[in-house]
């Protein structure tokens, strides 16, 4: 949901009335319980397989439990702690791909009263492909666990070495057997300097 830096892995973006791309946005108090999510964001979250992610779930809900990972969550903490600190907007990109396309979006953190904060994601651009199997959501999984960048979609291979997904199912020959990997969410350390040298930038 973050992205969610996150979360959706799905088909589809969407598309407001005029058919241009909406801006997805949510907030969070200053314990970070979600407090407000757009149209928008239901919307995104129905077209990617989160339609039991309504309001009624959602809302007072802690953004931790939406967020894998103890290395992105740690990173997703120092953000929000610099934002409140320092009362400054915070923007960087990132993307949220489905099976058949890359997706590229903006991310804008922005400081509100009372230590809250507003999320805002905006979509950049799309660029379709073949599609992808490890990222289709109705897809058997198994063992092992696969890590994926939640910044960049790299998946981390056996060596430690970060890959675009196409060459991570190459080189672990994933589609040779019955099950594809299931996948947990962390951040690669080219992505993770690109954000520490943005937070250094704050202070």
């Amino acid at each position: 949901m973050t992205h969610t830096p996150a979360t959706y892995v799905g088909r589809h973006q969407y598309l407001g009335a005029s058919g241009s791309p909406c801006q997805i946005q949510y907030t969070i108090d200053s314990a970070d319980h979600i407090r407000f999510i757009n149209e928008a964001w239901l919307q995104f979250a129905c077209q990617n397989d989160g339609a039991h992610l309504n309001r009624a779930f959602v809302i007072g809900k802690s953004l931790w439990d939406f967020i894998d990972g103890e290395d992105l969550r740690h990173l997703y903490a120092q953000i929000f702690k610099m934002v409140r600190t320092k009362h400054h907007t915070m923007v960087f990109r990132f993307r949220c791909d489905s099976p058949v396309c890359r997706r590229y979006f903006l991310m804008t953190l922005s400081p509100l009263l009372e230590g809250s904060l507003m999320l805002s994601t905006h979509p950049i651009r799309e660029e379709l492909r073949e599609p992808v199997a490890l990222l289709d959501p109705d897809v058997q999984r198994g063992e092992p666990l696969l890590r994926m960048c939640s910044w960049c979609i790299k998946a981390c291979l056996p060596t430690e070495e970060w890959v675009e997904l196409e060459e991570a199912i190459k080189r672990m020959d994933l589609l040779g057997g019955a099950e594809m990997p299931r996948l947990t969410h962390g951040i690669c350390q080219e992505c993770e300097r690109t954000i520490n040298l943005e937070l250094k930038s704050l202070v």
